[in-house]
């Protein structure tokens, strides 16, 4: 397993692959471990715990897929150990993109508190402090809220960043997506949600917008000249964002904001951009070890640097344990720049997108 990986500092290396050997030993403990897990390894006729020591021997377990996540009762994937403190857990479902199930319904995932902190807040904070990001302004969250984990995460990122919590728009992807392209519906479900937005926009203190950016481009057409100069930051998330649409935000739609791109999904977390340069590739990073973002081929090998192939991941949770799942964007390969603010080292992905389409920001779909 070489790619960029292998251009990791050895410090970071070793972190790694700690965490790893700390998780197998966890998710696969025969009588506090994860049922999922233990049954696999069964299955597979190995012993996780004994020969699982590094990043290189992960491929002794395969490759995960949606149907893994879907196949079994939530609480097989999480130890037994925890099961008795569900309390502390926050459980979210996918938007039915990620893993591809029938009828848009995804697969159900669980963080403990404090992972859930790690996955989605602490690399939001650690980016946008290191990157100039206001703190104490008002904030408009439009995107999902319900079983998506994003709607539960917001509210935290706002309060890091000493803001109250979000006005807020609640919108369901799930439901934007089964309506037709260009009909009628959709058009109308488009104006409801912009219209929402809208009214917070022209009666409250909103200076931080975060958004997809094909809300934001619609929101954008019906905002003033003085509103959308008022704006002072803008944090992206949803779906893939271009560099020549971010080029446009940042230059001219919103000239006095601070523009920050997430790339991420529920199962594993958040990955973000560590520039604001205008004119940037558009580049994402996982925070800490708990996540390894790879490029593949193919034949499932990772790629060389620069070069482009799958996004696949593997989330190292003591909630839960996903390995080497093959996502659905394409991507290029990239090092984690020198310098990165602290906590960011690990190898991350450029311009990720979907194979079936070059990720233009202002698509129909708004999420």
């Amino acid at each position: 397993m070489m790619g960029t990986l292998s251009a990791c500092g050895s410090d970071a290396r070793a972190r790694l692959d700690a965490r790893l050997r700390a998780m197998v030993e966890l998710h696969f403990d025969p009588m506090d471990g994860a049922a999922f897990w233990v049954d696999r390894a069964k299955a597979l006729g190995i012993t996780p715990r004994a020969e699982i020591d590094c990043i290189e021997s992960l491929p002794l377990l395969g490759e995960m897929d949606a149907s893994d996540l879907r196949a079994r009762p939530l609480l097989d994937y999480i130890p037994r150990r925890f099961h008795g403190r569900m309390s502390e857990f926050t459980i979210a479902q996918t938007g039915g993109t990620t893993t591809g199930a029938a009828g848009g319904f995804g697969a159900w995932t669980a963080y403990r508190q404090d992972e859930l902190l790690a996955a989605f807040v602490e690399p939001f904070v650690s980016a946008a402090t290191a990157l100039g990001f206001p703190r104490g302004q008002g904030w408009l969250f439009v995107g999902p809220s319900g079983p998506h984990v994003i709607g539960k995460v917001v509210p935290h990122l706002a309060r890091e960043l000493g803001s109250a919590e979000p006005f807020c728009v609640d919108f369901d992807p799930r439901w934007a997506n089964r309506l037709t392209p260009g009909s009628f519906a959709r058009a109308r479900y488009r104006a409801h949600v912009i219209d929402q937005a809208m009214a917070i926009v022209d009666r409250q203190d909103v200076t931080v917008l975060f958004t997809t950016p094909p809300v934001l481009h619609a929101m954008a057409e019906r905002m003033t000249d003085r509103q959308r100069e008022s704006i002072r930051a803008v944090h992206y998330g949803g779906v893939a964002i271009a560099p020549e649409t971010m080029r446009q935000f940042q230059q001219s739609t919103f000239p006095r904001a601070v523009h920050l791109s997430g790339y991420g999904n529920t199962l594993f977390g958040c990955c973000l951009e560590l520039s604001t340069k205008l004119g940037r590739a558009i580049d994402y990073f996982p925070h800490g070890e708990r996540l390894l973002l790879e490029v593949v081929d193919d034949g499932g090998e990772p790629v060389a640097p620069g070069e482009s192939g799958r996004v696949r991941f593997t989330r190292l949770d003591e909630s839960m344990l996903i390995v080497r799942m093959i996502e659905r964007d394409v991507a290029q390969s990239i090092r984690c720049p020198a310098g990165a603010p602290r906590g960011f080292h690990l190898p991350g992905v450029r311009d990720p997108h979907t194979p079936a389409s070059t990720p233009s920001g202002v698509a129909d779909p708004l999420y």
